[in-house]
């Protein structure tokens, strides 16, 4: 049997046991995508056969049909069981129940490039959805003494790796809900997105976000008494959306003109407040980067 033969009759059996394993139900939709992401090692391999065939080392063109079936089967059953729900034309989700033993949710979300909209709070301890065609992000997931810790990736490349490019017309986006009963903090990092953040009915105690060109728009609520925002970015613009019956602290001199203008007053340590500060329920802490490009400030 020549290597050739071999290498033609591992496909054929590969692609067989990955199309019954999936009309059985046990791989879903979404490993065809991965597949053809990782397509070219398939080329990578054939070109070894090639080069190890009728030599002395010729054992080595047999072993490459050997990693094209487990690589294939490898490949499939990681996407598939990989946290992924939905086919390959839908949404991808990431739900975490609530667990009353957690106290407290810190969460990271590395965006890239990718935009993001936090929708109001849920019961699930954190519920996400992702387009398929950016591909659903390296999820990390612990509890350590009754602290969960969520951490998000976007994957290199975007859409599919970067190997194609899918454009379904719409916005690349995800859209994340958190719980409305446990406290949060929460870090973002970006370039170059459009970040929509309705956290006021979330208990949110510290944000940070770390965004480049970024547009952000921030409604905060007073779940919690004490609320610490940073806002970094080089050319990012800030909308800031709040309760009237909510107070706002800032130590940034660089809005001062502003921050006049929108009622709040300079105290002796250079710092701005909102007038009667220390009788409001709740105070927001806001840090602002110097170099944003606009910065605003809305009630409700």
């Amino acid at each position: 049997m020549t290597p050739a033969r071999l290498r033609w009759g591992t496909l054929m059996v590969t692609f067989g046991l990955l199309l019954l394993l999936r009309n059985l139900g046990t791989l879903s939709d979404d490993f065809w995508v991965d597949l053809l992401i990782y397509f070219p090692i398939v080329l990578i391999l054939i070109g070894i056969e090639k080069i190890f065939t009728k030599s002395r080392l010729q054992f080595i063109s047999y072993f490459t049909s050997f990693l094209l079936l487990v690589g294939g089967i490898g490949i499939a059953f990681y996407s598939s069981w990989n946290d992924h729900e939905g086919s390959f034309f839908s949404q991808t989700s990431h739900r975490v129940d609530f667990d009353p033993e957690v106290k407290k949710l810190s969460a990271v979300l590395k965006l890239g490039e990718t935009d993001l909209t936090i929708r109001d709070s849920g019961d699930d301890l954190v519920f996400g959805q992702f387009d398929r065609f950016t591909q659903k992000p390296r999820i990390s997931y612990s509890v350590e003494q009754q602290e969960a810790k969520l951490v998000y990736t976007a994957r290199r490349g975007g859409r599919l790796g970067g190997a194609i490019t899918i454009n379904t017309g719409e916005d690349q986006d995800w859209y994340i809900q958190f719980s409305d009963r446990v406290p949060l903090d929460l870090e973002c990092y970006s370039e170059d997105s459009d970040i929509h953040l309705n956290l006021s009915t979330t208990p949110l105690k510290r944000l940070k976000l770390n965004t480049d060109d970024a547009h952000i728009y921030l409604k905060l609520g007073k779940m919690e008494p004490v609320v610490t925002v940073v806002v970094l970015g080089d050319q990012s613009d800030l909308k800031l959306r709040m309760p009237e019956s909510v107070g706002l602290r800032m130590s940034d001199n660089d809005y001062r003109s502003y921050l006049t203008k929108v009622g709040l007053i300079e105290t002796e340590d250079g710092t701005f407040v909102t007038k009667g500060i220390d009788t409001l329920i709740t105070t927001i802490e806001l840090d602002l980067d110097e170099h944003l490009s606009s910065f605003s400030v809305d009630r409700f």
